[in-house]
């Protein structure tokens, strides 16, 4: 049994071993073949990865050898570029090797220049001295040749009238010529007395008529322009007309003492002191318009149809076209003179007043003078100035605001005339002169207010030389003067009339013209002397 049993346990187990067996067979088989298959499929995708890697190495090798070419190409750009760097870095060193030489060639060049802009200062400086010290040297210099010409020319004209009156006209003449030669050429007050009086005898530049009673000749009036003369009136009742070189008597009339003579181009207005205004007509007496009694002295034309007519204390206003009088105005106070100036007259009165009067006779404005009694007065309108003569002598200019120039001192005795003619004043008195004064350098000025009483800058010379008249003397008390173009017109105490020139460059043209020869040289050794060089003085060289 237990054998059986264990044939039968083994024989299950056989079978059981087969089973296992074959199923195991069976499995292996199947997983083999799976196995196999698996491989088959791993081989393929080897083969395909083996393809794909063989591409992709193809391609790697190619694009590695691109890679290559490229790091290639990148190494020779970077070794270019590394090359580039350096050249840069070289050409950066030397460029700031270069800046740092131009910096330090621009600062030296910044301190050359400001060293050299000091010097410059330096040498401007000093140049500057220099010519300061070379300018006052020549100006020192000019000044005493300057003045040392003009002491010459004073000295010719005293020689030339020594050798007038020696009646050597011919020297006479060149030397007053030479005389303002000198003055011209050196800027000098042309009018100095020994140049004008010289010029004026050398040239016979004066004319003297006589009135028949030699009466005293207390006014001349110059003919209107176009006609060469003056009329004249004396206190024997003459009416004198000077014309052309001769002298007619137009009235003779010792009732009448006349002081004033005014005339138009119809006209002679001579008034007498007692009241009688004659009227003449250049050839005879046509009227006689008898005023107030009082004591005439004046006649001043207010307008082309009115006189005023002044006695010692009235105003008469005188119609000149229907020749009668009219209005008369009183004065409280005695008058000395009265003078017009545009539309404005100036009354002056013995205690040293003034009243401003307009053309209606109404007086605007009352003033005290200070300067003293006005005995001639005469606006002028070139110059813009009020000259007021006076009874010590002084002549006080004052401006067109009537404020105080200056004082022209020369005369030592009451001032009877004043006339101008372009710059220059004519002035007479009873010393027995008149002057000529010379004012073209005369001006007025204000500043901060105040008047400054300036002579202009007269080149190397004195201003106050400007102020110095010619003079023309004689042994008569000079009564009145006129001008009349470059002439000026006296009348004397003594019945004389006379006609003298006042302008200095007439005459000097005069002599030039008149003159026959030059200075010889020993003439001119003696008179003018070895430190200045011969001069041909008709040619001016």
């Amino acid at each position: 049994m237990k054998a059986s049993k264990t044939i039968i346990i083994a024989v299950v187990a056989a079978i059981v071993v087969a089973a296992v067996g074959w199923l195991g067979y069976t499995l292996g088989r199947e997983a083999t073949q799976h196995d196999h298959n698996e491989l088959l499929e791993e081989v393929e995708k080897l083969k395909a990865e083996e393809k794909d890697a063989a591409v992709t190495k193809r391609v790697s090798q190619q694009m590695e050898a691109i890679a290559y070419e490229q790091m290639n190409v990148s190494n020779i750009q970077r070794d270019r570029a590394e090359e580039q760097s350096r050249l840069a870095e070289a050409n950066a060193a030397r460029a700031e090797e270069q800046s740092r030489l131009a910096q330090a060639n621009a600062e030296r060049a910044q301190q050359q220049s400001l060293l050299a802009e000091k010097n410059e200062r330096i040498a401007l400086a000093a140049a500057k001295e220099a010519e300061a010290q070379r300018d006052a040297a020549t100006y020192s210099k000019s000044i005493s040749d300057t003045l040392s010409y003009r002491t010459l020319s004073r000295s010719l004209g005293t020689t030339s009238i020594s050798q007038n009156e020696s009646r050597n006209q011919e020297l006479a003449q060149i030397l007053a010529y030479a005389s303002w030669y000198f003055v011209d050429k050196y800027k000098g007050n042309p009018y100095q007395n020994e140049t004008f009086q010289a010029l004026l005898e050398a040239t016979n530049s004066i004319r003297t008529y006589t009135t028949p009673n030699k009466g005293a000749v207390n006014a001349v009036a110059g003919l209107k322009e176009g006609r060469d003369g003056c009329a004249a009136v004396t206190n024997y009742g003459e009416v004198a007309l000077v014309e052309k070189g001769k002298m007619r008597m137009l009235l003779q009339n010792n009732i009448y003492d006349f002081r004033d003579v005014w005339l138009n181009e119809r006209n002679i207005y001579a008034l007498s002191y007692s009241g009688q205004l004659c009227i003449l007509d250049y050839n005879r007496l046509i009227g006689v318009e008898m005023l107030p009694a009082e004591k005439y002295f004046k006649l001043l034309e207010l307008d082309a149809n009115t006189l005023l007519i002044a006695s010692r204390h009235s105003i008469t206003w005188f119609d000149l076209k229907t020749m009668k009088a009219g209005k008369t105005l009183k004065c409280e106070k005695e008058l000395t003179s009265l003078v017009k100036r545009r539309t404005q007259i100036f009354l002056f009165y013995n205690d040293g007043t003034c009243d401003e009067m307009d053309g209606e006779g109404k007086l605007t404005s009352k003033k005290s003078l200070s300067y003293g009694v006005v005995t001639s007065a005469m606006f002028s309108e070139t110059m813009r100035v009020l000259f007021l003569g006076l009874n010590n002598g002084d002549i006080v200019m004052l401006d067109d605001g009537d404020r105080y120039m200056t004082t022209l001192s020369g005369h030592v005795s009451k001032v009877t005339g004043l006339a101008y003619r372009g710059k220059v004043l004519i002035s007479s008195s009873y010393d027995k002169h008149v002057y000529i004064w010379n004012l073209p350098k005369l001006k007025a000025t204000i500043k901060d207010g105040t008047l400054k009483n300036d002579i202009e800058e007269v080149e190397h010379g004195t201003p106050r030389e400007w102020l110095v008249p010619a003079t023309f003397t004689n042994n008569a008390w000079m009564l009145c003067v006129c001008t009349k173009a470059d002439w000026a017109w006296l009348g004397l105490s003594d019945g004389r009339i006379i006609k003298y020139c006042i302008s200095v460059s007439y005459m000097s043209d005069l002599a030039r013209k008149q003159m026959k020869r030059n200075l010889t040289h020993d003439e001119w050794m003696q008179y003018v002397g070895t430190n200045v060089n011969y001069i041909d003085l008709l040619k001016g060289e």
